[in-house]
């Protein structure tokens, strides 16, 4: 199975642990590191190894899909898209939002970015030791693309949104712009504001777009650094830039829309819809979406994370949406079907998503790049089976995104960027609002790195 795609997970990848963690290196480990990083072949595995990080489950495995999820539910039983069931505790915070900052499953993401990040750097720190140079410009791209997406992840979740129109002063997360070899030294750092951490993202993207080829097997090609670019600007309001972002996928990547909906899903090779996505084999890697929407006859644990009416009735019928779905025998769990093979790829970018973004940024400039945001939604509901709407608004585009993407890691993102309210109360009366910029739909800074970072502030909130 998928045997030109094993990613090494090499060991050397443990060396370069977050600088939010102590890290003791014994001198083999030294002496191993050296050497790697004064080879071409070194440096190779390295880039290898930093997709290795990112397949793990606490990272773009699937947990930071979950986490949006979770975070972006109302939780009240009558009114919930999704209930949680599963008996993590760490995940349970999230979905009642009532996190600790001891929360370890917190802690492991954000160790994981930044090991990510870390390995990043040392690939463009040492990419000189590669003698081609044209292999050097496409290391340096992908590196800068991992980067670029695992800082996102961190100020999305780590710190306070960013509002368009705004300085976005508000602390973001640490940026780290050089590899760190010693981790025997103080390396406490204060967070940088959200709008520096949104810069050292776009920029590390216009780096990978103009590095890297249109294509590159598996791995991150300039269309999946342009796609990324394209939510990055949504999400900064900057609705001409995600528009043209969105279209240059659309129109020059190559990709196309899968020819059913659940044809995009649950594959083991990268198929025409995919724009970038995580590979995970029975080697390496770990699907934590399976295990936490999935069924046991699935590969997963029961459905913790399980569907409810309220989100089935937001479909219009025919719509073949709401039917891509399943009940678990074993305990009548309603499950979604996105994820029913464990060792599928987690798909991160879908070209789905570029539709999406595209329709909503020309409705809100008023204009038509690539296409009318009309006919752009239909496409995404003609191959849905869905009826086509005859009139299109911000929200009609925003319940699409819901019905197109959901459990696909969007939901908080897209009510921050959006500044609605969650609605907690029991019967969905409005009676308790949690507002997009409330302190509890935000990660607490890790106890771990507070403790060994004394320059850093924690989110208002939390205490230590």
């Amino acid at each position: 199975m998928k045997a030109n795609k094993i990613i090494l997970y090499l060991f050397f990848a443990a060396l370069f642990a977050s600088c939010e963690n102590e890290l003791n290196i014994d001198p083999k480990q030294t002496e191993d590191s050296s050497i790697t990083l004064s080879t071409e072949g070194g440096i190779t595995n390295i880039l290898t190894g930093t997709y290795a990080l990112a397949a793990n489950g606490n990272a773009y495995g699937g947990r930071i899909l979950l986490y949006a999820d979770l975070l972006g539910v109302s939780g009240s039983l009558n009114t919930t898209d999704l209930r949680w069931r599963g008996t993590f505790g760490e995940l349970r915070q999230m979905y009642i939002k009532t996190m600790l900052s001891d929360n370890v499953i917190i802690q492991g993401t954000y160790s994981r970015c930044y090991e990510i990040i870390n390995a990043a750097n040392t690939v463009i720190e040492n990419v000189d030791k590669v003698k081609d140079p044209a292999k050097q410009t496409r290391m340096v791209g992908e590196a800068s693309f991992l980067r670029s997406l695992a800082y996102f992840d961190l100020v999305r979740f780590f710190a306070k949104p960013y509002v368009s129109g705004q300085a976005n002063t508000q602390l973001g997360v640490v940026i780290r712009p050089n590899a760190i070899y010693n981790f025997n030294v103080d390396l406490s750092k204060e967070r940088s504001t959200v709008d520096e951490v949104y810069k050292v993202i776009i920029d590390g993207l216009n780096v990978a777009y103009t590095n890297l080829p249109a294509q590159n097997s598996f791995y991150a090609d300039k269309y999946a650094a342009k796609a990324l670019l394209a939510r990055v600007y949504l999400q900064q309001g900057n609705y001409a830039q995600a528009r043209d972002a969105a279209n240059d996928v659309i129109e020059n990547s190559g990709h196309g829309l899968s020819q059913t909906y659940a044809a995009a899903f649950n594959h083991d090779s990268d198929q025409t819809e995919d724009v970038f996505a995580i590979q995970i084999t029975k080697q390496t890697g770990v699907n934590d979406a399976n295990t936490f929407y999935q069924s046991e006859d699935n590969g997963g644990r029961g459905g913790d994370f399980s569907i409810r009416d309220h989100y089935l009735e937001k479909f219009s019928d025919p719509d073949d949406r709401a039917a891509f779905n399943y009940e678990n025998e074993a305990n009548g769990r309603i499950l979604t079907s996105k994820f029913t093979d464990q060792f599928s790829d987690v798909t991160i970018i879908r070209l789905a998503e570029m539709y999406l973004i595209r329709a909503e940024a020309n409705l809100r400039q008023g204009t038509a790049v690539g296409n009318t945001p009309l006919d752009d939604i239909n496409i995404i509901r003609a191959r849905a089976k869905a009826d086509d709407l005859l009139t299109v608004t911000v929200d009609d585009i925003l319940l699409e995104r819901e019905l197109e993407l959901g459990m696909e890691g969007f939901l908080i993102h897209d009510i921050k960027r959006t500044k609605r309210s969650i609605d907690i109360s029991e019967d969905g009366d409005g009676s308790s609002l949690l507002p997009y910029d409330a302190n509890n739909l935000v990660f607490p800074i890790p106890l771990k790195e507070t403790d060994a970072n004394k320059k850093i502030t924690q989110n208002p909130g939390y205490s230590n």
